[in-house]
């Protein structure tokens, strides 16, 4: 389904023949004060920084769109095959990713196979240079460097390959290196010191408290060449050696660990080892000494990703995720699902994000909490407003759903308003009453650009857009929220102004006056990335995150009193 016109204030996916019409594409030949030249300096989904300047004497191919855009999914395959029908021509392909983080574009690069560069455009900045509507979008920049081509995505397929029949030739471009599958040009490895070899690179990082005092921390690293899953514990005193998880030639990533009563420790992960697609893995580890074995939760007829999970009180363990799915013979779209193990055996799959409603409506980020017997889920819809459903919300919005110990479903309730939410994280304070933090992008009239913030607010209350604890900002992500001992509610997040230098920034909420801290940064040092919060019962806050060293990108932990002065 083709997505709803919107107007440049918010972020949207217009319908496909409608931008063919808006966007008549730009002949070569025209006068050259008609063209824009290539600009642009963005990280991609694997922490190197791409330059238009990398492409000097190179055509390059740029779709711009979101993950959660229904057309951009729709159109997530033909831009795969242009990239390997052209590359060999000397076409660089690349795909700019508008909004989203690093994870969630990860997962849609690795979804549909993108073996090409994916940059972040995380306040849309690169694309509202050449694009004022909606997604998908197409430009197309000679060899000089100037835009040629502009189109409402590639469903005009003639003109753009007659175009680029003109500003190709038959040698590819010169020196391309492929690392993780990603053709990069020499420029940026050179900058990314990775011209002989990648670089160390660790991120994703999970830290979890366990009832006797350890405390545990899983991460995903490259060490091995490719993307694994490795542990460590802390026992009062010091840490272990790194133990995998899941290290193999699969692709392995995006873990999270949880405690439960009997202080054994749960992982979750996304890996392809069953050979086809991605699934969702889960392991339980009481002794580290002994063989890790995982069990294949999941057994996607597409893929399923971002697992999640969570240990009771009562001893059950739940796991949420999202798997993709086909609208009209096309890989789009996602629904979340949730399964609980009761101590002997999982439960069987239930569908979390509403039924009722078109199957085009796009869930992700899923994340979930125990709540007495039962649990609560939270997540990021892309919303159009299905029949019976409030009109308060609009494009990605977050959604909670209570779980009864019977596994029965409450209705979905609206959390956040009509700004571009997703990321969602949850924890339940003092009282049983849900939270959530996410982030949220939207236009700054102030700033005059799109400007990201990170927002929280009590989940049971009437929604809207939350208290802005940081706002105005170039990019926020990996929102973090834990109850501590005595009712504190912790908030912990990733932010940069310029980005380039990230932040680690940290704000709590008093329970007696229910009130938010003024933030303060948490860690400056080694541009920190990716925070995962946990608390212990001494009075410690831990935060495990991704640091930059001489060796590249390693996990670190650190622990801070829960009381800020």
């Amino acid at each position: 389904m083709c997505r709803a016109f919107r107007t440049h204030l918010r972020i949207c996916c217009i319908s496909l023949v409608l931008t063919l019409v808006l966007f008549s594409p730009i002949r070569a030949g025209e006068a050259p004060g008609d063209q824009k030249p290539l600009r642009f300096s963005l990280t991609d989904t694997y922490g190197r920084r791409v330059s238009s300047d990398d492409y000097k004497g190179v055509p390059v191919l740029v779709e711009f769109g979101a993950c959660w855009c229904g057309g951009c999914q729709g159109e997530a395959a033909k831009l795969g095959r242009i990239a390997a029908d052209f590359r060999p021509r000397g076409l660089a392909v690349l795909h700019a990713v508008a909004g989203d983080n690093e994870l969630g574009s990860l997962e849609y690069q690795k979804h549909y196979r993108l073996n090409i560069v994916n940059v972040l455009d995380s306040n849309r900045e690169f694309e509202k240079t050449y694009n004022r509507d909606g997604w998908p979008f197409v430009i197309v920049a000679d060899r000089s460097g100037n835009v040629v081509y502009a189109a409402g995505g590639l469903q005009d397929s003639a003109s753009l390959e007659s175009l680029l029949g003109k500003v190709l030739t038959r040698a590819p471009a010169a020196g391309v290196k492929t690392l993780e599958g990603i053709p990069y040009m020499p420029a940026t490895l050179k900058r990314s010191g990775e011209s002989d070899k990648p670089r160390l690179r660790e991120r994703f990082p999970s830290v979890a408290c366990g009832p006797d005092g350890r405390v545990y921390l899983a991460f995903t690293s490259n060490r091995n060449g490719n993307d694994d899953v490795f542990a460590r514990v802390f026992d009062g005193k010091v840490w272990s050696e790194d133990h995998p998880v899941a290290a193999t030639k699969a692709d392995e990533y995006d873990v999270t660990v949880a405690v439960d009563e009997k202080n054994r420790a749960w992982f979750s992960w996304t890996s392809n080892a069953d050979g086809k697609n991605y699934n969702i893995f889960v392991a339980c580890v009481a002794d580290f000494t002994q063989i890790v074995k995982s069990e294949q939760v999941t057994r996607a007829g597409d893929d399923a990703m971002h697992g999640r999970l969570a240990c009771g009180p009562d001893g059950t363990v739940w796991l949420t995720y999202y798997k993709w799915g086909f609208e009209q013979g096309t890989s789009r779209d996602r629904e979340i699902y949730l399964r609980r193990f009761n101590g002997k055996s999982w439960s069987g799959e239930i569908q979390v994000s509403p039924t009722d409603v078109p199957s085009y409506e796009d869930h992700a980020d899923p994340r979930v909490a125990p709540k007495g017997r039962g649990a609560i889920v939270c997540w990021s819809w892309d919303f159009h407003q299905p029949k019976g459903y409030p009109p308060d919300a609009r494009d990605p919005t977050i959604f909670i759903r209570s779980v009864g110990p019977d596994l029965k479903l409450d209705a979905a309730r609206v959390l956040s308003g009509k700004n571009i939410d997703t990321m969602p994280a949850l924890a339940l304070d003092d009282g049983g009453a849900p939270w959530c933090a996410w982030e949220s992008i939207a236009w700054s009239s102030r700033l005059r650009t799109y400007a990201k913030s990170l927002c929280v607010s009590r989940a049971d209350g009437p929604g809207g857009a939350g208290t802005a604890l940081s706002g105005g900002l170039q990019n926020v992500c990996t929102p973090c929220l834990v109850r501590a001992p005595g009712g504190l509610l912790t908030a912990v997040w990733a932010e940069n102004q310029t980005g380039t230098q990230w932040l680690l920034k940290r704000a709590d909420l008093d329970p007696k006056t229910k009130r938010w801290t003024a933030v303060k940064t948490l860690v400056a040092d080694g541009n920190p990335r990716f925070p995962s919060i946990a608390c212990d019962a001494k009075g410690s806050l831990w935060v495990a995150y991704s640091r930059e060293t001489t060796a590249g990108r390693e996990i670190a932990v650190e622990n801070f009193p829960l009381r800020q002065e």
